[in-house]
């Protein structure tokens, strides 16, 4: 490919690029994205008319031919990147990154075929919406800023799960045997308690398990708001910071 024009492709595909070229090619990619679920839906109903089919078929072959297209143009032009500028170590490497492995799980179900879970993938085109909006790098500036702090938190998560797990198996596994049948059971519990879904399958029936599910409950929800407080802070902080770029202060 001619330089000029592997250059030219290159920028064209960046989300920040503010060439009209580039809005417009995001704006496209964007509605296929979209236009990919219902096609999914539809392809769920049984009774379905065959014409409404070859139209779902042959709109999910058009889109799945796009983004092999942005995918392959992608690879091949990724070396203008300073980091992968090896032309085979480099678009390796750049293969590898979180956005390009979604991008290939998103394409990669429509050339493979008899296989209905790896048909499921197609789930994951829906994921490559994070390449165009400033959402990933919003979130990944707030979790490299508060890491410590996440670790943290994750750590009396991790704690917490495991306690409560072994003290609600020894309390329960005697008086119901059936439902607390081992530790797997009893982690299960936990998740539920500890995230406040509580589907009702496993309940406590002793005044001691009574007891370890209101701790668990009540630790439970102070982590996780704590676990909010931080994110909202760290995401309010980066949008404060975008809009001081945006409108710097006169002097």
């Amino acid at each position: 490919m001619f330089p000029h024009a592997k250059k030219f492709i290159y920028n064209t595909l960046q989300f920040n690029n503010d060439s009209k070229l580039t809005t417009a090619l995001n704006t496209f990619i964007i509605i296929l994205i979209l236009l990919s679920v219902p096609i999914d839906v539809l392809e769920s109903v049984k009774d379905v008319p065959p014409y409404i089919k070859r139209i779902t078929y042959h709109t999910d072959l058009f889109i799945s031919l796009v983004f092999a297209l942005e995918y392959a143009l992608r690879v091949i032009t990724c070396t203008q990147d300073p980091q992968y500028a090896r032309p085979i170590a480099g678009r390796i490497k750049y293969m590898l990154t979180p956005l390009m492995l979604i991008d290939l799980l998103a394409v990669s179900p429509f050339y493979i075929l008899g296989s209905g879970m790896v048909r499921m993938l197609r789930v994951f085109r829906i994921f490559m919406l994070m390449r165009y909006t400033n959402a990933i790098q919003l979130m990944n500036a707030v979790v490299e800023k508060k890491k410590n702090e996440l670790l943290i938190c994750g750590a009396f998560l991790l704690m917490l799960w495991i306690w409560s797990s072994f003290m609600i198996y020894r309390v329960e596994h005697m008086a119901q045997p059936q439902n607390f049948a081992n530790m797997l059971d009893a982690m299960w519990w936990s998740v539920q308690t500890f995230t406040t879904l509580g589907y009702g399958d496993l309940v406590p029936v002793t005044l001691s398990g009574k007891v370890i599910t209101a701790i668990t409950v009540f630790m439970g929800l102070i982590l996780f708001a704590i676990l909010t407080a931080l994110l909202t802070g760290g995401i309010v902080q980066e949008f404060q910071k975008y809009e001081h770029k945006k409108n710097p202060p006169q002097i």
